[in-house]
């Protein structure tokens, strides 16, 4: 069965919510959905030099379970 399709921007959005669910929404980090293979993938970058390692795990599990309920809108 085929997955319904989100653009790049609707999954952003969905991570970010989730994420100011369960955590303050850091200012200095920024997501963004690519293609990878044939789904997808959440990128995180960061202005400073110091990784939060803790809500990258965070949002790669949430990235991780919308990847299962949704594909990438070509």
């Amino acid at each position: 069965m085929k997955k319904p399709a989100k653009t790049r921007e609707e999954l952003e959005s969905a991570i970010r919510l989730e994420m100011e669910d369960i955590s303050d929404w850091p200012t200095d980090l920024a997501i963004s959905v690519v293609p990878h293979e044939d789904s997808w993938k959440v990128e995180i970058m960061r202005d400073g030099p110091q990784r939060d390692a803790d809500r990258c795990e965070m949002i790669e599990a949430i990235a991780d379970r919308l990847r299962i309920q949704f594909d990438l809108k070509a």
